[in-house]
C-alpha cells in the first residue's frame, strides 16, 4: 500500500536533544512521509492541543504520531502502512516499556494498552474530535481510542517491535508506572 503519511510530533522547549533523536528517527524511514510536522509547546497547553493543532494542517491521509521522547526504528512507518488496509488506526509493539496487547474492544474500554505511536486514517481521527484536552488523568490517547471503538473505527495490532517507548523522569507514563 502506498500511503500518504503526515508523521506528527509534540514537544516541550525543554526536549531539545530528545527531539532532535525523534526527528532524525523520522528522517532515517523506510516509508517517507510526505511531512513530519513538529509542534513546540511554549505556552504549555499540552500535547493534545499540540497535536490536534498539527493534525489540523497535516496534508496526509494517515497521521504518526511519535511523542518527543520515543524514537521510529526504521521501518515503522512501511511497517504500519503495509498492514493498513481495512483499519483506521493500526499500532504495534515498542521495544523498552511495552503495555501493548492484541486489540480486544472490552479490554481497551478497561484500560489502555494503544500507546500514541500509532498509525490513524486522518479523517477518521478528525471524525472523532481528535484528542480531548480534558481527558482524565491527561490520558488524551486513551479518550481519542474510545472515541474511534465507538464510531465503529477498525483496530490492528501489528505484533513487531518498530519503535522506541523511552522511559525518563519527566514522562506521564514513568511517572504513572512507578506510582503503582
Amino acid at each position: 500500500m502506498s500511503a500518504a503519511i503526515s508523521v506528527i510530533t509534540p514537544s516541550l522547549p525543554t526536549r531539545t536533544s530528545m527531539l532532535a533523536q525523534a526527528c532524525a528517527s523520522v528522517a532515517a524511514q523506510t516509508l517517507r512521509p510526505v511531512e513530519h510536522l513538529v509542534g513546540v509547546d511554549y505556552q504549555r497547553d499540552g500535547s493534545a492541543h499540540v497535536r490536534n493543532r498539527l493534525a489540523s494542517v497535516a496534508t496526509g491521509t494517515w497521521l504518526a504520531f511519535l511523542d518527543d521522547d520515543d524514537l521510529l526504528h526504521a521501518h515503522h512507518l512501511a511497517t504500519l502502512a503495509q498492514h493498513s488496509d481495512d483499519a483506521d488506526l493500526v499500532y504495534s509493539r515498542p521495544d523498552g516499556y511495552d503495555p501493548t496487547r492484541p486489540f480486544d474492544p472490552d479490554a481497551l474500554r478497561a484500560g489502555n494498552f494503544i500507546p500514541v505511536t500509532v498509525l490513524v486514517r486522518a479523517s477518521a481521527f478528525r471524525a472523532a474530535g481528535g484528542f480531548p484536552d480534558d481527558a482524565p488523568n491527561g490520558w488524551e490517547d486513551w479518550a481519542c481510542w474510545l472515541e474511534l471503538l465507538d464510531a465503529g473505527a477498525r483496530f490492528r495490532f501489528v505484533d513487531r517491535v518498530t519503535w522506541t517507548y523511552r522511559l525518563h523522569d519527566g514522562s506521564k507514563t514513568f511517572a504513572t508506572h512507578n506510582a503503582h
